[in-house]
């Protein structure tokens, strides 16, 4: 086989693989920012209140982003078809469960999709924690989601200080915490 033929099919291999795993890019969307600590700008100037929103929480209700400011906050960007979306749930639940009295940590799930489809999800995978749904693709573009699932940690003062696209361990969930806890 040709030496370009073969790249080719590589390619569209995985290319295909993505599509079927359900773990998708955003096409035309910029990469994910690279993880770095970020220092507390003045309290309007924030991570959180530049890319704010208000969307509708599973079971009723909305939430906002920037009302989060003072706790630490994970912000989990998935999809309801994403296989690596459904195993990192459990890690997602545990962490939440363990902090959430503790440290005042939020977990905070964003999935993108219907409203219908992100309440299937949640229910299927017996989610714990808060969750948005979103159909709007500028929220993607605001946080650099090219795939899923797609993790975000703001420390107390409404900050990023890391970015993680794939599914976590919780041990790897831990240790990433410990940056905003």
């Amino acid at each position: 086989m040709h030496r370009g033929t073969f790249f080719l099919v590589l390619i569209l291999g995985l290319a295909v693989l993505f599509a079927l795993s359900g773990c998708w890019w955003f096409e035309g969307l910029s990469p994910s920012p690279s993880p770095s600590p970020s220092p507390s700008p003045l309290p309007t100037n924030t991570d959180m209140d530049r890319k704010d929103f208000t969307l509708p929480l599973v079971g009723g209700g909305t939430l906002t982003l920037s009302s989060l400011k003072g706790k630490p906050v994970l912000l989990v960007f998935f999809s309801p078809n994403c296989p690596h979306c459904r195993e990192e749930v459990p890690a997602l639940n545990a962490v939440y469960n363990k902090y959430k009295d503790t440290h005042d940590l939020v977990v905070l799930g964003a999935g993108y999709g219907s409203e219908a489809s992100i309440e299937y999800f949640v229910e299927q995978n017996r989610v714990r924690y808060p969750v948005v749904s979103f159909t709007d693709r500028t929220i993607l573009e605001a946080y650099g989601v090219n795939y899923v699932p797609h993790n975000v940690f703001f420390n107390r003062e409404g900050n990023i200080v890391r970015t993680v696209t794939g599914a976590l361990s919780s041990s790897t969930l831990e240790s990433y915490l410990t940056g905003i806890l």
